[in-house]
């Protein structure tokens, strides 16, 4: 397999996780073994699956593997949840770069090595995403909105005050981290965060966020996706579980926040910014749980309770836009159709 990537550049460690997608996971690890680097070490990690995932994986095993790739095996008893498995596969990782994969997306051949080549080129920065396209169960591209064309980087100097993601938008597919972000800060404690919300903190304490312009991935649809617009589900059951999705943003902060005193204790970050930092999870949390009380049509004596949170920390006019789609049908109703338009699988 020939390679544009030197000599120089990280050693990349490919986490590739799956649990339970026997129909997706032979593609998935496929993609995973023929990216256009010759050398790096693949870590399969599956969760406990229950169904014929892991049988796939060893098929796929015995007669794929490339000549300079390093397989490893975190086979689990017991499942344990991605959090805990993305914390064990990093323990176990020997490279300068971890990019993680999924058991049931398809990564392009050129993610591995054009993120290689970013942090090369780029020390500070600490985190590389890239672009992705919408795929239906069999694989299929969806009619996609266009895609944003232009490189982009993100760092906390360049951010808004209130911008815990410093105007990025975290998409864990699609990424790679340096294993700095996991040597400093350790793994990540139990809770309702994702590996990419944590992650993306971390980068942008230590350095800058990198967007590739390129496609990354092929994101698969389906109906085991949590927060996903497919047509296997109902209106009602999306909705139900588009809230679940909702609620678990409104509770991310308490990883943040233990990172951030991480950061500021170790010196990595300047008492100004760590109280910036604490702010800006704050009302991250609060917007999104307002949000989710609104299109919840809670009882009004816990919407006040949201609301004041919210406008303690200066949302006047989110908190006075939440309470007219929390009296008015019509405007739920929109609300409800921007969240299906986002997260649906065409364009507008």
């Amino acid at each position: 397999m020939s390679s544009p990537v030197s000599a120089g550049r990280p050693v990349a460690s490919v986490l590739f996780f799956a649990y339970n997608h026997e129909s997706f996971v032979e593609e998935a690890l496929l993609s995973a073994l023929r990216q256009d680097v010759a050398t790096f070490e693949l870590v399969v990690v599956d969760d406990a699956s229950t169904d014929r995932t892991r049988a796939i994986l060893e098929q796929v095993l015995a007669r794929e593997i490339p000549s300079g790739v390093t397989v490893r095996r975190l086979y689990k008893d017991k499942n344990a949840g991605l959090t805990a498995a993305v914390n064990d596969a990093m323990a176990m990782a020997s490279g300068e770069v971890f990019m993680l994969m999924a058991g049931d997306d398809i990564s392009m051949p050129c993610r591995l090595g054009r993120s290689l080549r970013t942090f090369a080129e780029q020390p500070q920065v600490q985190l590389v995403y890239g672009g992705h396209v919408k795929v239906d169960e069999a694989g299929r591209p969806y009619v996609s909105a266009p895609a944003d064309d232009s490189p982009q980087f993100f760092s906390y100097d360049d951010a808004r005050l209130t911008r815990i993601y410093a105007g990025s938008s975290p998409f864990g597919a699609a990424a790679a981290y340096r294993r700095r972000l996991f040597d400093v800060f350790g793994p990540m404690g139990e809770g309702e965060h994702g590996e990419d919300n944590c992650y993306w903190i971390r980068a942008l304490m230590l350095g800058e966020v990198y967007r590739d312009p390129a496609c990354f991935v092929h994101w698969r649809q389906h109906a085991g996706n949590l927060s996903n617009f497919t047509a296997q589900l109902t209106d009602l059951v999306w909705r139900r579980r588009h809230l679940e999705w909702m609620e678990r943003h409104a509770s991310m902060s308490g990883q943040w926040l233990k990172d951030i005193a991480l950061a500021e204790d170790a010196g990595l970050i300047s008492w100004a910014r760590a109280q910036r930092l604490r702010f800006a999870a704050r009302r991250e949390d609060h917007t999104w749980a307002l949000d989710v009380s609104s299109l919840r049509l809670d009882p009004w004596g816990k919407w006040f309770s949201c609301a004041s949170r919210l406008l303690l920390l200066g949302r006047i006019s989110t908190t006075w836009k939440m309470f007219k789609v929390r009296i008015s049908r019509r405007r739920q109703e929109r609300k409800w159709r921007f969240w299906a338009k986002l997260k649906s699988n065409t364009a507008a």
